[in-house]
């Protein structure tokens, strides 16, 4: 054994403490990727959400396995520290499952943004002027400079353009300042614009899941060799109890077996 099990105790210590901060890290980073996706949510849909989701909830999981892993580590219980590595096992498992969930949206992100943006928009047009709905979208044109969804041709049926499409409507004045009059329209339509946003997210979350997954790795190998240090140090502490038992257990009669011991002699006065 290279390492005795008090270097691997620290080891899987020290790995518990990185284990806690990653899970730290990994809990900031999918919350803002999530947010990113959730205020479009309207335009692209809620199932392109659920990755980020998903690593989200492993953030908060991995938080309580890092601190299991600590307790476990400390007490050098190997049945414990078993259960710990089957955990972390579990947490990376889930993390590259969440990688390749991404992956497969970001591949097939195209049809469902278009989708439930057209949907969406037809719904917007049967609505009133002044709807959550309409004020959406007359963000989502002053945020992209992008008009509809394939452009301003979309809202040839309704005989009128917003004026969100050349820069002006209900939005803060910190995003734009807006034009006096509406005499250039945004004649890029929102889909395509919405679409790599929407991929260039869920390409951050599948790197932030396969990092963090390739990374945490690392405490399995830590964890389990730490299991066998403990069941070797306790066959060694074995087999030292065996030897003490079996030395004071044989009784000491070399003296009266030598054939070469000297006879005793009456003292001399």
């Amino acid at each position: 054994m290279a390492l005795s099990s008090n270097c691997w105790k620290y080891l899987v210590l020290t790995f518990n403490i990185l284990f806690g901060m990653s899970a730290v890290v990994l809990f900031g980073m999918s919350g803002y990727l999530l947010y990113r996706l959730f205020i479009y949510r309207h335009f692209i849909g809620v199932s392109v959400e659920y990755p980020a989701i998903l690593l989200l909830m492993m953030a908060i999981i991995t938080c309580s396995i890092a601190w299991i892993g600590w307790r476990t580590a400390k007490s050098m219980h190997q049945i414990h520290v078993i259960i710990a590595g089957l955990l972390i096992i579990l947490v990376v498992v889930i993390e590259f499952s969440c990688f390749v969930w991404a992956m497969v949206v970001w591949d097939n992100i195209e049809i469902d943004i278009k989708t439930t943006m057209t949907s969406y928009f037809l719904l917007t047009k049967e609505t009133k002027d002044a709807s959550a709905d309409v004020i959406r979208w007359d963000r989502l044109h002053m945020k992209f400079e992008c008009c509809g969804v394939s452009g301003p041709n979309d809202y040839s049926s309704s005989g009128h353009v917003p004026f969100s499409c050349c820069g002006q409507g209900p939005l803060d004045s910190i995003q734009k300042p807006y034009t006096s009059d509406c005499t250039t329209l945004y004649q890029r339509g929102c889909g395509n614009l919405l679409h790599d946003y929407a991929k260039e997210q869920l390409l951050l979350i599948a790197m932030v899941a396969l990092a963090a997954s390739l990374l945490q790795s690392t405490g399995i190998f830590c964890t389990f060799f730490l299991a066998h240090a403990i069941k070797e140090k306790r066959r060694a502490s074995l087999r030292h109890s065996i030897s003490i038992r079996e030395n004071f257990a044989a009784p000491d009669d070399s003296l009266l077996s030598s054939p070469t011991a000297p006879a005793p002699t009456l003292p001399k006065y």
